[in-house]
């Protein structure tokens, strides 16, 4: 049986910036522009995207990203 180590984890939360440019006949394009791991630069970082995208068919969000837990130890 494994254990979570909930205790000493540290919660680390990334933020990704994703574009999003839909085609018409092949599949739509998902793009990472951006990462950080503090929400209000990420916030700051989609708005200025927003700000500067000139095509209104391509958007862009944030995703939130947590990295996977390892497991360190083994419980019997």
């Amino acid at each position: 049986m494994l254990e979570f180590p909930t205790k000493n984890r540290k919660e680390k939360m990334i933020y990704l910036i994703m574009k999003h440019t839909p085609y018409e006949y092949i599949n739509d394009s998902y793009d990472i522009v951006c990462s950080t791991d503090n929400l209000d630069e990420a916030n700051n970082k989609l708005q200025g995207y927003r700000m500067i995208n000139e095509n209104k068919n391509i958007s862009f969000s944030i995703l939130k990203y947590e990295p996977p837990l390892i497991l360190t130890e083994e419980v019997a």
